[in-house]
């Protein structure tokens, strides 16, 4: 029998020693476990639509614009006003035309009747006068085209030009962003695509804003990895009438533990 057999104090020693490491072990693990389990994954918010409003036209000088940077603006509303001055006497024109035609169809029409006229006289006339018609419609395009509406309600967040200045086909006039609604993004790990549902329910922490933590939807996953980063887009969906919530802003979801399917 060895000394160390025959020694209680060296085998309460070792016991002891077992025993800590044993705990030690255990405290170790509990305390990976919930890091291994929570994905809590940083975003940034983005505006749910956001357009640039470009002119429809050619070189052309603007009239007005209606609108300052931070307005609010609705569906429709018009936004800006180019000079059309043109436009809106080629519409007269054809105005004009009309009430010709209309009286020489007319008049074509009663001859035929009367068999004083003939059928291609009446013919052509009724051509001119449907020709007339579709001129007047062109020109009232070329018109409305000088007055730029708002395609979505929204607010103005940036003007490109200003009263005076001269402005081409499709450059910036002014931008516009909807936050009643905004969308957070995040790029995953694709070892979470299985866990995820469209529609399903994620709790985001808006860290900029007091108690901002919000519930949205999973509104969209990108079926794609990225090749660079081997991670894949998602972006959840809140509401935001109140607009505390700014694009630009950042937020939190754990998308290990916080989510649930419906």
């Amino acid at each position: 029998m060895t000394n160390d057999a025959m020694n209680p104090t060296t085998n309460s020693r070792r016991d002891w020693r077992s025993l800590l490491i044993g705990q030690w072990s255990l405290v170790i693990s509990l305390l990976l476990l919930p890091a291994a389990r929570a994905e809590v994954i940083q975003g940034i918010v983005l505006p749910f639509k956001s357009v640039s409003v470009a002119s429809p036209v050619l070189q052309e000088t603007i009239e007005a614009v209606l609108v300052e940077e931070g307005d609010s603006v609705t569906e429709g509303q018009v936004l800006v006003k180019l000079r059309s001055e043109r436009e809106k006497l080629e519409v007269e024109e054809a105005d004009k035309r009309i009430e010709l035609y209309e009286f020489t169809a007319k008049g074509q029409q009663a001859l035929l009747a009367e068999k004083m006229g003939s059928k291609d006289a009446a013919l052509k006339a009724k051509t001119e006068l449907e020709l007339a018609r579709i001129a007047r419609e062109a020109a009232l395009v070329r018109l409305n085209e000088k007055t730029v509406r708002s395609p979505l309600a929204g607010i103005v967040v940036k003007k490109h030009k200003e009263a005076g200045e001269s402005v081409d086909r499709v450059e910036k006039l002014l931008d516009l962003v909807n936050i009643d609604q905004v969308y957070v993004q995040f790029y995953l790990d694709p070892k979470l695509w299985t866990a995820l549902k469209v529609d399903q329910e994620v709790k985001v922490k808006i860290s900029d804003i007091v108690g901002g933590e919000f519930t949205g939807k999973l509104a969209f996953i990108d079926p794609r990895v990225d090749a660079g980063s081997n991670l894949f887009r998602v972006k959840v969906l809140l509401e935001n009438k109140d607009r505390r919530i700014k694009a630009g802003m950042r937020g939190t979801a754990d998308f290990g533990g916080s989510t649930t399917g419906k």
